[in-house]
């Protein structure tokens, strides 16, 4: 099911510009909004080494996104599997059990004599660099096992939607520049 995640409006535009926004018009911004945000959620998942797919079958994050025109307005929509929270951030806290000595195959027992770790031959601890809100990098050891993981704080929100609707904002002005253009010289407009 396509969840929505937009809504451009014809009239705000036409009342600015003393023009008709026409279904045909709100079709081109809603092509031009919805190659953008293909465009720009495709970047941020290559950024993050995803493949895109979505995990519930549905088209790729590319192929995801249409847009469907009302009287005076386009509504962008997308059937990628968790849209919603992938856009607003509200991912919840998680143990990173794969971030452990014991998941990353370096440990031969979980303690050794003394209480001390004992890695696999060849394997050093495996140690994670952190950066500080002051700029500052630390590295910290990971934890030894899966009950000692580190709680992901949460994934910060994508951006690619606000990025995407920026630059299709400037698409819109060509648009409607276009169809002015074509008003003032008595043209008629698609």
């Amino acid at each position: 099911m396509a969840e929505r995640i937009r809504g451009v409006y014809g009239k705000p535009w036409a009342d600015k510009f003393e023009i008709k926004v026409t279904p045909a018009t709100l079709k081109k911004i809603g092509a031009a909004i919805v190659k953008r945000l293909s465009e720009e959620a495709k970047k941020d998942f290559a950024k993050r080494g995803w493949t895109g797919k979505d995990p519930m079958g549905g088209p790729d994050i590319g192929d995801s996104f249409s847009f469907r025109v009302g009287a005076s307005s386009v509504e962008i929509t997308s059937t990628f599997y968790g849209m919603r929270e992938l856009t607003t951030g509200d991912i919840p806290a998680r143990r990173m059990v794969w971030l452990t000595q014991s998941k990353q195959n370096r440990l031969k027992v979980a303690k050794g004599p003394g209480g001390k770790p004992v890695y696999r031959q060849g394997k050093m601890p495996l140690v994670i660099p952190i950066k500080e809100k002051s700029g500052e990098v630390v590295f910290r050891t990971a934890p030894l096992t899966v009950g000692d993981a580190w709680i992901h704080p949460g994934i910060a929100k994508y951006t690619f939607v606000q990025r995407a609707i920026k630059m299709a904002h400037e698409d819109t002005k060509r648009i409607l520049a276009g169809v002015i253009r074509d008003a003032l010289l008595g043209k008629k407009s698609p």
